[in-house]
């Protein structure tokens, strides 16, 4: 190597060397700037963040009660009858239940069917919900125990859809329908149409 060579590389890697390190932190800024952004995350509600990257701890792990009042169609058909029996009556009821997710729950109820036919109906089941706040829908399924103040207790099951307007973080309202499929000898059917009040805690 002539001296030529050994003067130019000596004058130039200094200068490779200063690039590439102005090129390191210029990417170590540009990560370094980024992480915080990528922290935040934008699936929530506009507002609902908490910091960078947190949410609520109402989004998920929420008890809620709800009460419920309305107008229950009980509709009989006796076996080996053929004229159906239909009495429409006040239905209302309690219901605990847990959000594991903001869009999943898990609920148990109880309903009385008043007027002549004097009915409970225990139920326990699952709800699907579809957070648009503040006007909301849901899903529900739920198994359920049909329970006549005379006569026997059967089995059923009540699928439902519901809609609900948010007042306020804790506080719901709104209303929903459910078809009750009982089992049994007699083919039974209710159309439930209440008004419902909830709170979550």
């Amino acid at each position: 190597m002539n001296s030529v060579e050994s003067s130019t590389m000596k004058s130039t890697s200094p200068t490779r060397m200063s690039v590439r390190l102005a090129l390191l932190g210029m990417a170590l800024i540009v990560s370094a700037g980024a992480l915080p952004a990528a922290a935040q995350r934008t699936d929530g509600p506009e507002g609902s963040e908490i910091g960078q990257g947190g949410y609520p701890w109402q989004q998920r792990g929420q008890l809620f009660v709800e009460g419920m009042f309305g107008a229950a169609v009980v509709d009989i058909e006796p076996e080996g009858a053929d004229e159906n029996v239909s009495q429409t009556d006040l239905i209302s009821g309690v219901s605990v239940g847990y959000l594991m997710e903001d869009w999943l729950g898990f609920q148990v109820g109880y309903g009385y069917i008043g007027g002549d036919q004097k009915t409970s109906l225990y139920s326990a089941g699952i709800r699907n919900l579809m957070n648009y706040d503040p006007i909301n829908a849901y899903f529900s399924l739920d198994a359920e125990l049909y329970s006549p103040d005379a006569g026997d207790s059967r089995f059923g099951i009540a699928p439902g859809v519901g809609a609900e307007v948010l007042l306020s973080e804790r506080l719901r309202v709104g209303l929903r329908f459910q078809h009750d499929f009982i089992f049994a000898d007699d083919n039974i059917s209710i159309n439930r149409f209440s008004a419902n009040v909830q709170l979550r805690f």
